[in-house]
């Protein structure tokens, strides 16, 4: 991966230049001033010991240097030595006020003065540029970690490419950068654009992942910062682009990912719900084909009461097709968030009631208990849907439990809530498939016996979190089930 550059190319300065180009000329212009004023300075206070010597003045000089060069970098140092040199040689060596050398030692002290001078002025400066260089790496580094960190996190495409434009023209001072991601068949997928690009004259940097192109970033130059980048920075900047383009390959490959697995998941619904409809639908028919081919057939003299049974079986088969068929209506519901409860203020008593007679053919012999507290007031829920509820919940527990076993119904008030269980006496549920029961399509073999469509408890819990409560599973004190469901009721002083 390279860096190319489109129009023409500008000029050649160093990147850490163009990046603290305003700071730069401020701290220049303050060396400068420190390399003018501190040497004047070093030579009063040296003049303030009443003792002849070069000592300490010298060591005075070399300190207006050093600042000089910690304020303004090499040239501002250098010329401080240079004032610093004179005004030793000035001040104080024999003979002073003047620039004659009378003695060779003293020569030779201001040569080797001038050496140091010269030398701790590069070696600071050096040092200086050399930390400058790596705060910027690690700027680098900052921005690199924190665009690949949200690529690979669910921000979005479009807000993770801005912050990444507007970070490079930060970084490199540019007028402009423009962050583009293609699709694999190239045509543009993304953009984000910081600052103004100049088409004419930016820089073109590829992204390519196992060598696929996935994009390309362009930086626009303005001034005297613009250019082409060269050298350790420009490997960098590669190193960045490299970087980036997999992370952007990673998140379209994670993106695919996701899809196939959505799409396998929608083929597995389909197949459970081809396999569940095709199933449970011919039951109840056949049963339905079957009494009425016999009450059609000529010749067959039936008693009334062989009559009654398959007029009977017709019903009960005919109301088993038609809550099928609810359900799945249901479920489509569901899935299109259609779901929204038309809530009322009802009585639990007379909701349980209704449903407990509806289904009074199914429940057979059962003994159902229901108890409800005196202190459980109205509860704000939607009738159709709530009588939904609890068919699907009872119609669990009878086709799970024994003829003839019994069946609990408590409501108590519990803090802002009223608390419906419904207790069975049945085999009960591992504790590991408690939180799959309300999976849609999932069916528990019992005896060798796989019951239901396994929507009924997958609406119910659709329906309970629609009103703003829970549903969950729990053991029956004794052995078998107990769903509860906790239904939020509505606030003092409101309506429903």
């Amino acid at each position: 991966m390279s860096l190319t550059h489109r129009g023409r190319a500008g000029s050649t300065s160093d990147p850490i230049e163009r990046l603290l180009a305003t700071p730069g000329r401020r701290r220049t212009v303050a060396g400068l001033a420190m390399a003018l004023a501190g040497p004047p300075l070093a030579t009063v206070l040296a003049s303030i010991p009443s003792h002849r010597g070069t000592a300490v003045p010298a060591l005075l000089y070399l300190l207006a240097v050093v600042a000089a060069a910690a304020i303004g970098h090499l040239w501002p140092a250098l010329l401080a030595a240079a004032l610093s040199f004179v005004g030793l040689d000035y001040y104080f060596t024999e003979p002073v006020h003047t620039f004659v050398v009378s003695k060779g030692e003293d020569l030779f002290a201001l040569a080797i003065f001038l050496i140091v001078a010269a030398a701790v002025s590069a070696a600071i400066s050096a040092a200086l540029e050399q930390r400058a260089k790596a705060e910027f790496r690690e700027q680098q580094v900052r921005a690199l970690y924190h665009v690949t960190s949200r690529l690979l996190s669910a921000d979005g495409l479009r807000p993770v490419l801005q912050d990444l434009a507007s970070s490079l023209r930060l970084l490199y001072a540019l007028a402009g950068c423009r962050v583009v991601v293609v699709n694999p068949d190239g045509s543009e997928r993304e953009r984000a654009t910081s600052g103004t690009v100049n088409d004419e004259e930016a820089l073109s940097l590829p992204l390519t992942a196992e060598g696929r192109p996935v994009g390309r970033i362009v930086l626009s130059g303005s001034g005297p910062g613009s250019g082409k980048l060269h050298g350790p920075e420009a490997e960098v900047l590669n190193t960045f682009a490299a970087q980036l383009a997999l992370a952007l390959e990673r998140a379209r490959l994670g993106e695919e990912a996701s899809e196939a697995r959505l799409e396998a998941e929608a083929s597995r619904v389909r197949a459970a719900l081809f396999s569940s409809v095709t199933h449970d639908l011919r039951t109840p028919l056949a049963s339905i084909k079957a009494s009425a081919s016999s009450l059609l057939e000529e010749g067959v003299p039936f008693s009334d009461e062989q009559r009654a049974e398959l007029l009977q079986t017709i019903l009960e088969e005919s109301e088993r097709l038609n809550r099928l068929v609810a359900n799945l209506m249901d479920l489509s519901r569901m899935r299109a968030g259609a779901m929204a409860p038309a809530k009322e203020p009802v009585l639990l008593e007379d909701l349980i009631s209704s449903v407990l007679r509806r289904l009074k053919p199914l429940l057979g012999r059962r003994e159902v208990r229901v108890r409800v507290r005196e202190d459980v007031p109205p509860v704000p829920v939607d009738v159709v849907q709530m009588d939904q509820v609890l068919t699907n919940v009872l119609e669990n527990a009878v086709r799970y439990t024994a003829p003839g076993s019994d069946i609990a119904i408590s409501a108590v008030r519990w803090q802002s809530f009223v608390e419906l269980r419904i207790s069975d006496r049945g085999p009960g549920i591992p504790p590991e498939e408690r939180g799959r029961a309300f999976d849609e399509f999932y069916r528990r073999d019992v005896d060798g016996r796989r019951g239901g469509t396994g929507l009924g408890l997958a609406i119910a819990r659709a329906i309970v979190i629609g009103h703003g409560g829970t549903i969950g599973l729990e053991e029956t004190a004794g052995g078998g089930t107990t769903v509860f469901l906790r239904l939020p009721l509505a606030p003092v002083g409101t309506s429903v």
